[in-house]
């Protein structure tokens, strides 16, 4: 099986948290990174499916 879909499934950068940041605000930018990382996933599972799918029908 091609690849290809595993190319979706990149990193996503972890926020950058030092001494004197707000708490607040690095909570909020976690939750972007980790909504981020979930539409990758989804995305790599999607296009596994379409993968299976073509290679069942034998394109």
């Amino acid at each position: 099986m091609p690849r290809d879909c595993e190319s979706l499934a990149r990193n996503v950068d972890d926020p950058v948290v030092g001494p004197r940041s707000d708490p607040w605000r690095v909570i909020g930018e976690y939750a972007v990174a980790l909504g981020e990382l979930n539409g990758n996933i989804d995305a790599t599972r999607q296009c596994q499916a379409g993968q299976r799918e073509r290679l069942g029908q034998g394109k």
